[in-house]
């Protein structure tokens, strides 16, 4: 292992050492496996985040000098992390409170163009919904409602979004078929193509830039969501033919509440701000004219989350300076050792195959309820992990083989959740260490008999 990835260093004592007593061991430290939902805060986030507080001023509305400081803090952050996703230089990066707000600021701007956007079925929901909210919205029309039609209007708006946004599935193998996506690009106009860089399910990462040099053959736009890859591997936007990029700091080691949208300049200055208030616009006239400027302050509304953009920023600088290969290397380790041991074990279902393997293993016990074994690793391992269908219903349908959704749809409209698909998920990240591995294998073991 790289001496950079002491993990002792990476991260607040109180973090590495925070003690949970189980029934099991009695107080024992907390083993975070679940990462791919969030991460918790690099050490040198924390330390910058508190420095930045002390200079703290109006971001780009004083005069006085911690105005000044903040704000040129809070711009310069821009720079940095377009460097690090080696952004095109005429971009513009709009910041947001996580990856769902980013994309939904994308399906408000391209609802605006005409044509379909298309959305693959192992996207969450985030990479999903907004797109068809959006378009349904605006295929409604200008037409306004009294408050008791809403319920039928937000049904019509969901049918319209739907027809608007096209379905991408993945092969028998769990992958994109490139045939395949060829052929929907050329029987359709598709304004926009939605890609997981890496699924929040199983950790597949598809051939990104061969899809990307698909979709500009056809004349799209490419939009990539990099929230679970970003802290993993590498990412060059120009090389991956992106255009636009979505991601969130809380899974980046940085959860203070910020996320960004990269994308070009020529296609953003286009339109009105997603969201118009105070500090975008320079200038209001007597008649209630608006005068806006082309430029990133025209998509920064209000008071910006400064501190969550340092955040992500020294969050990205510190994955840097350990080296995103020394990262991988690192993690891969503890992902394929848990996964050979989960793989010899005949009780556990897997549902990730050896090629596919990133930093995320979703699995199964044959015979035991997932919610009930995730409460058991919680309580008397002190093992977090997530459990669920995890925003991706289609996918899990696909893994678990669920051909008929009537009962599932049934109980959950009946306020029962209990037939929803769920598998337990157990996420990798750089907090994470041989003797969380260690403490996970024997759970399993245990309460397998194994």
């Amino acid at each position: 292992m790289d001496k950079n990835l002491e993990i002792n260093s990476l991260f607040d004592k109180r973090i590495n050492k925070f003690e949970f007593k189980t029934t099991r061991f009695g107080l024992v430290d907390y083993v975070n496996l679940d990462n791919a939902a969030t991460t918790p805060p690099f050490l040198s986030v924390e330390n910058e985040v508190r420095d930045y507080l002390t200079s703290y001023g109006s971001v780009h509305r004083g005069s006085g000098e911690k105005s000044k400081v903040s704000t040129d803090i809070y711009e310069n952050c821009r720079g940095v992390i377009k460097s690090f996703v080696s952004a095109p230089t005429n971009s513009y990066i709009l910041f947001s409170s996580n990856t769902t707000g980013a994309i939904n600021m994308a399906a408000y701007f391209f609802s605006f163009l005409r044509g379909k956007v298309a959305v693959s079925s192992i996207e969450h929901s985030s990479s999903f919904l907004p797109w068809v909210k959006s378009e349904g919205m605006k295929k409604l029309g200008s037409e306004q409602y009294e408050l008791n039609d809403l319920e039928n209007v937000n049904e019509r708006i969901q049918l319209l979004g739907r027809n608007q946004v096209l379905n991408y599935e993945i092969n028998e193998k769990f992958e994109f078929d490139l045939d395949n996506i060829e052929s929907i690009l050329q029987k359709n106009e598709v304004k926009v193509f939605v890609l997981t860089a890496s699924s929040n399910v199983t950790g597949y990462c598809p051939e990104v830039k061969k899809i990307g040099e698909l979709v500009h053959k056809y004349g799209a736009y490419f939009l990539v969501d990099a929230c679970q890859y970003l802290p993993h591997h590498k990412i060059d936007m120009k090389e991956m033919c992106i255009d636009f990029l979505v991601a969130s700091g809380h899974k980046i080691y940085a959860p203070y509440g910020a996320g960004f949208l990269i994308g070009p300049k020529d296609f953003l200055d286009k339109f009105l701000p997603y969201q118009i208030g105070g500090g975008n616009l320079p200038y209001i006239t007597e008649s209630g004219e608006f005068i806006i400027y082309h430029n990133q302050l025209t998509h920064d509304p209000g008071t910006p989350n400064a501190v969550g953009v340092v955040a992500m920023t020294t969050a990205l600088q510190q994955i840097f300076e350990l080296g995103i290969e020394n990262i991988e290397n690192y993690e891969k380790k503890l992902t394929k050792r848990l996964y050979d041991y989960l793989s010899s074990n005949y009780k556990v279902e897997l549902f990730v195959s050896k090629e596919h393997l990133s930093t995320i293993i979703p699995f199964r016990i044959k015979d035991k309820d997932s919610k009930e074994i995730a409460e058991k690793l919680n309580t008397d391992y002190g093992i977090g992990v997530r459990v669920g269908s995890f925003c991706v219903y289609s996918f899990l349908r696909k893994l678990l083989g669920i051909r008929d959704e009537n009962d599932i749809v049934k109980s959950v409209k009946s306020g029962e959740i209990n037939k929803i698909p769920s598998l337990l998920r157990a996420s990798i990240g750089l907090c994470n260490t041989e003797t969380d591995i260690d403490r996970i294998i024997l759970a399993i073991k245990e309460l397998t008999n194994q």
